[in-house]
């Protein structure tokens, strides 16, 4: 894809991707606020309503309370000789007075005497109606009647006249329209109570749009929380239930509806101008990626041509600095770029010929390495794995007539200089051991220190140390000196390991260590295992940070005591390397066995 393009196409789908994450972005946050808000509103609608239905029975309660103790009304039921008409006129003048739709009086067996509604009712049984049984029980009772296909909250109340009870009076109030309007005036939400799935009382809109004859089914599967639904193609938000205290075997209920569209507008209003904006920003995008796609792709282009003759090795060309500023601190980068390649050229052809002079020096190194371990009474397995590619380790086997010296010690550091001052210390050792193969360690250890020392300080001008332990083998007996890591023995007897300090100090750390060399022996039984090591094995650190430590090395060496050398070196070997996370330092291992 070329540069003008891909200016093009990334800016513009840069755009299209911003502008349709805020449109996301506001029509999903919008639309989950204006949700919640909307079942919110509903839950506070719901205890308005709850709160009405209680006013109103308090206040019937009341009301029923005041008409029974009326003095014109308990007169007329104790009368016996009163005449029909007399008390239609008493219990219909009570009931204007109290502006109630629902005014019943039954004698006391709970027999309807009078309802001021329907003149002609009288004489059916109501005693069996939970209102009149709770009035005639207790001396009040409440509930919800449905009464010619509508609602009533009711309230009964027992007539005492004296210590005999001599009637009940019922009195209600429908639920109409008026109470959805009341509803709706106080809340804002729309009510609708339904009867066996059919209307009988709603508020006439919800918000701003009308509801009468559009809502028959809605309150049917009406759930106590807020639930999204549609009525006549309009989305509503709805919650309601069974109406409170009734108690009969129809179907009342009610649901308070809140417009979704209407609560949703806001936002598709505010997603229609963020579109028509976006679309704006998307063409003013467009036209200023083509504007600036023209001017930078010329210099870039003539910057790819010049990498290509670059390439084809046209090292004496340099890049035309034009175009805006990046574009010309890119060709002027290019052209120390060039530069530099050439002397990149050289100092690689450096590093490679340093690399063959390291490769040669490991060679030197490793094959200073004792290769035979032929020793009469021992068995001998050792190896070192430098940390670089010249290590600062240093063993070495030198067989002599009745035994062998041996010889394990770390330069301080790695890397070429340890690797010299390494072989300094096996030449100088192998020499003297050559000349006296049975002086005391600490003799040759003395000459050893002189020599280094010299060639440490005064001649390569370092400030480092070598830690040395050099041993004779004769007879089944051992004489060592010099200061290394402990000494590990395991006897063929079996038991713990011994781990036997290496007493002394340094070489090259000071001029003559004659006053702080002293010879220790060993006695190795048959069949006892010695183990000579550098702290690359004790101090390998796992990924944790801890080290393999002494403890590590004995259990590999007390696990494998019976085995031959080569194996026991190899297990210590595989067990270091599997423990450490990087190898930061030269491993040497040296493990002999009396046979």
């Amino acid at each position: 894809m070329k540069l003008r393009t891909a200016i093009l196409a990334g800016i513009t789908a840069l755009v299209a991707g911003i502008i349709a994450s805020t449109v996301f972005a506001v029509v999903v946050v919008l639309g989950r606020s204006e949700r919640r808000e909307l079942h919110e509103d509903l839950g506070r609608s719901r205890r308005v309503f709850d709160d009405l239905l209680t006013n109103r029975h308090s206040q019937l309660r009341s009301d029923c309370r005041v008409v029974a103790n009326e003095p014109r009304l308990r007169a007329t039921v104790a009368t016996q000789d009163i005449t029909r008409e007399t008390v239609i006129g008493v219990v219909t003048e009570l009931r204007t007075s109290l502006g109630s739709d629902l005014f019943l009086l039954t004698d006391r067996a709970g027999t309807l005497i009078v309802d001021a509604v329907d003149a002609e009712a009288q004489g059916f049984d109501l005693s069996k109606n939970d209102v009149i049984a709770a009035a005639l029980a207790k001396g009040t009772g409440e509930g919800v009647w449905i009464f010619k296909e509508r609602a009533y909250q009711v309230a009964g109340c027992r007539i005492d006249f004296g210590a005999r009870t001599i009637g009940i009076i019922v009195i209600g109030r429908v639920f109409d329209d008026a109470v959805a309007a009341t509803v709706k005036g106080q809340t804002g939400t729309g009510l609708v109570l339904a009867l066996d799935g059919k209307p009988v009382a709603s508020s006439a809109v919800v918000g701003d749009r009308p509801i009468v004859d559009k809502v028959e089914g809605v309150t049917a599967n009406v759930r106590d929380v807020p639930t999204e639904v549609d009525v006549a193609g309009n989305a509503y938000v709805v919650l309601g239930g069974a109406l409170p205290d009734y108690e009969g075997k129809r179907n009342l209920s009610f649901a308070m509806l809140r417009s979704l569209d209407e609560a949703l507008a806001p936002g598709r209003r505010l997603t229609h101008s963020i579109l028509v904006i976006a679309g704006i920003a998307l063409l003013a995008a467009i036209g200023l990626a083509l504007l600036l796609s023209g001017r930078l792709s010329r210099p870039v282009a003539e910057l790819v041509a010049f990498t290509r003759r670059i390439g084809k090795g046209q090292l004496d060309e340099r890049a035309r600095e034009t175009g805006v500023s990046e574009v010309k601190a890119l060709a002027a980068s290019m052209n120390v770029m060039i530069t530099e390649l050439n002397t990149s050229r050289i100092a690689l052809a450096k590093q490679q010929r340093l690399e063959r002079e390291m490769e040669i020096a490991t060679r030197i190194q490793t094959s200073m390495l004792p290769r035979s371990f032929e020793v009469v009474g021992l068995e001998i397995a050792a190896r070192m794995i430098p940390a670089s590619e010249v290590g600062g380790d240093y063993y070495d086997i030198l067989p002599v007539e009745n035994g062998c010296w041996i010889g394990i010690g770390d330069v301080a550091g790695h890397g070429l200089t340890a690797g010299l001052e390494m072989l300094m210390v096996q030449s100088v050792i192998a020499a003297l051991v050559r000349d006296n193969p049975t002086a005391a360690p600490t003799n040759h250890l003395r000459v050893l220190n002189h020599v280094i020392y010299d060639n440490i300080r005064n001649r390569l001008g370092q400030d480092e140390h070598i830690t040395l332990t050099l041993l004779r083998y004769q007879d089944g007996k051992l004489k060592f000196a010099g200061a290394h890591e402990e000494i590990v023995v395991a006897r063929a007897a079996g038991g713990s390991c011994e781990c036997i300090s290496t007493p002394g100090t340094w070489l090259g750390a000071i001029r003559d260590i004659g006053l702080v060399t002293e010879d220790s022996d060993i006695e190795l039984a048959k069949g006892d295992l010695m183990v000579l090591y550098t702290d690359g094995v004790t101090e390998a650190r796992g990924r944790d940070g801890s080290l393999f430590g002494i403890e590590g090395l004995c259990k590999i060496v007390e696990d494998n005591r019976s085995m031959a050398p080569d194996i026991v070196r190899d297990k210590i070997v595989a067990a270091v390397q599997s423990w450490q996370v990087i190898q930061d330092d030269d491993i040497s291992v040296v493990v002999v066995r009396r046979s």
